[in-house]
């Protein structure tokens, strides 16, 4: 492209991929689009082909990533929905040990008989 100058150089699309060919510019464009820089000032210099093969390419393109990015996320929910429930049985048996000491420390100091508090626990498991 050349260097214009005054209010033409306002006007052209894509200045800055001036050393890049006008298909690449618009490809670079449609991609920093697709990301979230929603500028379409540029479409007023294309034609009505362009100007269609431009809005089918940035709709593909965001239709692409969406769905790239929404299966990552669902793929993420799963993984950590089955790291919880593997490990589910032994989180719960935590929490009520826990309950159980936080119970303990209320207890007044002359009703922890042998009754109440043996020694041991023994705890039993099927197989």
């Amino acid at each position: 492209m050349k260097k214009e100058v005054g209010w033409l150089k306002e006007l052209l699309p894509f200045e800055e991929y001036q050393h890049v060919s006008l298909f690449f510019g618009y490809i670079f464009q449609t991609l920093r689009i697709s990301v979230g820089d929603f500028n379409f000032g540029a479409t007023k210099f294309l034609g009505a082909n362009e100007n269609t093969m431009w809005w089918v390419t940035w709709v593909g393109t965001v239709l692409l990533t969406n769905m790239i990015f929404l299966n990552f996320i669902i793929a993420e929910a799963s993984a950590s929905y089955e790291k919880v429930k593997s490990s589910l049985t032994s989180m719960q048996n935590k929490e009520r040990a826990m309950m159980i000491v936080d119970a303990e420390v209320l207890f007044l100091e002359r009703m922890k008989t042998i009754k109440w508090y043996p020694k041991y626990i023994i705890v039993r498991e099927v197989e």
